[in-house]
């Protein structure tokens, strides 16, 4: 299993070493205050640009916005599709691998809901 996750996650190599529970694991790649956020944004209506995808994201900074996207770009989760016009256009969708949090991410959305108020 600890070659599988070196092997698909290439970055997490040091960032494994660290981790003995596959949550912990996990949290380092989904984890940050806005990368489930922005994930979940590009998973429900990819392809999206990165302006739609700020106005989504309202709260975040645009160099927050970069770096994180970067961080799930380097991890495998999304990809990033940069067309050659003028403007420049960039578009980002989820990966097979990013896809597979949908289910993870739509339940912790049920669950946020349902407790906001409480």
């Amino acid at each position: 299993m600890s070659q599988q996750l070196t092997e698909e996650f290439p970055d997490q190599k040091k960032r494994q070493k660290d981790f003995t529970c596959s949550i912990g694991f996990a949290m380092t790649v989904i984890g940050s205050k806005w990368r489930a956020i922005i994930l979940w944004h590009i998973i429900k209506s990819q392809p999206i640009r990165y302006g739609e995808l700020k106005k989504a994201v309202p709260n975040i900074s645009h160099k927050v916005l970069a770096q994180e996207l970067k961080k799930l770009e380097s991890d495998g989760l999304i990809d990033r599709i940069a067309y050659a016009t003028i403007p420049p256009k960039v578009e980002y969708i989820s990966t097979e691998r990013g896809t597979t949090l949908a289910p993870i991410l739509t339940e912790l959305c049920i669950w946020g809901k349902k407790y906001i108020n409480h």
